[in-house]
């Protein structure tokens, strides 16, 4: 019986964050939270847990998508209606725009 072939490595895609009201756009590789660049790149959000429970860094998302590590907990529905997301845990996917 032939071997299945192997799955590809999964290859991280490129990535931009911008900023809204620092002005600053970020070209990063889709892979660290959108918190950690924030911080590494003089963007205040604040934060607290880093784990998605206590809603601390939510911020507006106004344009793309996020993917979530783990279950953001401390996101209630009227949080996702109003496009909100947290921080500390989410990647981006493609562009996204934050109001920060």
């Amino acid at each position: 019986m032939p071997e299945a072939p192997a799955k590809p490595p999964e290859v991280s895609q490129p990535a931009v964050i911008y900023f809204a009201k620092s002005g600053k756009e970020i070209n990063c590789d889709g892979q660290q939270f959108i918190l950690d660049i924030a911080e590494r790149e003089g963007v205040n959000i604040p934060s607290s847990c880093r784990s998605g429970t206590c809603g601390t860094c939510k911020q507006k998302l106004l344009e793309g998508e996020v993917k979530y590590e783990g279950e953001p907990e401390a996101l209630e529905d009227s949080d996702r209606e109003q496009g909100l997301i947290l921080t500390c845990i989410s990647h981006p996917v493609g562009r996204v725009a934050i109001d920060a």
